[in-house]
């Protein structure tokens, strides 16, 4: 086979690779924080939920703050490089994000906000990062959070939880 051959049959090789299975499946499942393996800011009850086909990741976060404020978005995206809606069903707020797969284990999640330009249109911008990086056992995810300025701000681990029922919710605190 020749060069311009083999090039060729390699383009369309990757043309017709599909981006289901940049899925990375072992993210299923419900993980809450480990507040002793966790450094940086981090809430008093924090749970994942991922839900992951195919094709999409179906993300949920509940959390509750130290000062017990609660935090709840959710996102449906896929590895496709386009924004996702990211609602906040707390305060109604959206932003966005867009998802890449680094590594079999490792996707890259990039947290963009809308805001309007000096001439008025709709732009873009980033407010940071998570790269989150699945353990080789299943058990553990670490999320890296990065601020739109490149520093790491804190390295979060989630453990995989096991439940039966509903699924597991923070709570307030009874005062």
């Amino acid at each position: 086979m020749n060069r311009t051959a083999l090039v060729a049959l390699l383009a369309a090789g990757a043309c017709m690779t599909t981006p289901a299975f940049a899925q990375i499946a072992g993210f299923n499942g419900t993980w809450t924080l480990n507040q002793t393996a966790s450094e940086g800011e981090k809430a008093a009850c924090e749970y994942l939920h991922y839900e992951v086909t195919a094709d999409e990741e179906h993300y949920i976060v509940d959390e509750m703050s130290k000062k017990g404020e609660p935090f709840h978005t959710e996102y449906r995206a896929k590895f496709d490089g386009k924004e996702y809606a990211n609602k906040n069903h707390v305060t109604g707020a959206t932003n966005y994000v867009t998802l890449r797969k680094v590594f079999d284990r490792t996707e890259q999640l990039t947290n963009i906000r809308r805001e309007r330009g000096a001439d008025g249109k709709e732009v873009s911008k980033v407010a940071g990062h998570y790269i989150r990086v699945l353990a080789p056992d299943g058990k553990s995810i670490t999320s890296t959070l990065i601020n739109a300025e490149g520093q790491v701000t804190a390295v979060r681990v989630f453990d995989k939880v096991d439940y039966k029922g509903a699924r597991p919710t923070c709570q307030k605190a009874k005062t």
